[in-house]
């Protein structure tokens, strides 16, 4: 890789390589270009035999009984805690009013769709190992109000769905699992999102699976499913196992217009869900390259900087099948050690400044976001680990496929930061 040289400025950057290590890249290939193009060539866009296909093959992917895909992850977790508060049959798992536990390190559209739907969010810290929910913290959250809990798997680290299932258990606690960061991890060989009542994927372009925008919902409830499918579109009866059923109930109404439940149009493309069955095929390798880029990273750091710590480093295992994958690598998180010579957005800034973007890890503290004076809420006490991810945490760019120019670029921006 030749070096930038400016023999007329001595800036600190002359020694910069050419090229950009980026945040997020661009996984589309021939075969999605054209699948893509087929659909359009088809005449058939919007959500049809694609979409079912595409489902039946998360669904199998993941190990659960149903998917369900929507327009996006945000989406997803919107159309999740409706289903739990609206459910066509039995008694609702949560009701308005009720508190649910959140992590402060969120990213925003978890915690909306409990705001918007009338429960109240209950910020707790994390734990900074797994970056999820901290126990001890949702311990001392408890109230006679709290009835459910809002986990996020944060950045490809399945939580220890042990603890959590146990706590929500005793607790009479409904748990569902935000997985939009953390598709094809597993904790104890079982897929993240089929532990709770339902388990929501994101699969926007920086994701694993990416059909530039889309999402998707697990679970492994008949019922739960059919609510999912109806509020998707509407409240519309048309994809609803049970529908025949209702159609023979209300015979003076045009079945073809019947609508039984509230909903959204969050209705995903055809095109979307094409183009999302070749990535499922492209998946394990995609997950075996960013497992690769974090160790290389990781090893950088630890040649270069050991002050700056790659979060989950721990789970840096090679594995010998998919159910083996605890950490799935959306992106590559780091904290600052509190002795570290310089403040993170030094840190930063010589990252940027030798091409390699950054962004803060998520949200940081969300409790600390003026948003936060808008919303009722309730917050447990000190988010001191939260803190510590928003004032000394960044994250980089974790990729689906390799390239010595990205390898060549981040060793030579911790090169620099070494420096100072």
């Amino acid at each position: 890789m030749n070096l930038k040289t400016n023999d007329s400025k001595n800036t600190s950057a002359s020694n910069a390589l050419k090229g950009k290590y980026p945040l997020a890249s661009n996984s589309f290939g021939e075969e999605e270009i054209e699948t893509a193009i087929a659909v359009m060539r088809s005449g058939r866009y919007t959500m049809g035999e694609k979409t079912k296909a595409f489902e039946k093959a998360f669904a199998e992917w993941v190990g659960a009984k149903h998917a369900i895909m929507v327009n996006s992850g945000s989406s997803a977790n919107l159309l999740l805690v409706e289903a739990l508060l609206r459910p066509m049959y039995g008694t609702p798992l949560l009701k308005t009013g009720d508190e649910v536990l959140v992590p402060a390190l969120s990213w925003p559209t978890t915690v909306w769709p409990l705001v918007q739907l009338g429960l109240v969010p209950v910020f707790v810290d994390i734990d900074p190992k797994t970056m999820a929910i901290d126990l001890e913290s949702a311990k001392r959250a408890l109230s006679p109000k709290v009835k459910g809990m809002f986990l996020i798997h944060v950045l490809g680290q399945a939580a220890d769905m042990t603890a959590l299932n146990k706590f929500c258990s005793e607790n009479g606690i409904t748990l569902m699992e935000d997985c939009c960061e953390s598709l094809g991890s597993h904790h104890e060989q079982k897929h993240v999102g089929a532990f709770g009542a339902g388990g929501t994927y994101s699969h926007f372009f920086s994701h694993h699976l990416t059909t530039m925008e889309g999402g998707s919902i697990i679970t492994n409830n008949d019922q739960t499913a059919d609510d999912l499918r109806g509020m998707r579109a509407h409240g519309w009866t048309r994809d609803r196992s049970d529908k025949p059923e209702w159609e023979k109930k209300y015979p003076h109404l045009d079945s073809r217009f019947l609508f039984v439940q509230t909903g959204y149009n969050v209705r995903p493309t055809d095109l979307q869900a094409a183009i999302g069955l070749v990535q499922l095929k492209k998946l394990d390798d995609f997950m075996n390259a960013r497992m690769e880029y974090a160790q290389e990273a990781h090893s950088l750091t630890q040649k270069y900087v050991p002050w700056v710590k790659l979060i989950g480093s721990e789970k840096l295992k090679t594995i010998s099948k998919r159910q083996d994958r605890t950490h799935s690598w959306m992106t590559l998180p780091f904290v600052l050690d509190t002795n570290a010579p310089v403040n993170v957005e030094k840190v930063k800034s010589v990252l940027e400044e030798y091409g390699v973007e950054t962004r803060p890890i998520i949200a940081g503290n969300l409790v600390k976001h003026p948003v936060m004076d808008r919303i009722k809420t309730r917050v447990a006490g000190e988010m001191k680990n939260s803190d510590a991810i928003l004032d000394r945490g960044f994250m980089i760019g974790c990729h689906d496929q390799k390239t010595k120019e990205n390898f060549d670029i981040l060793g030579h921006a911790f090169s620099q930061l070494a420096k100072l």
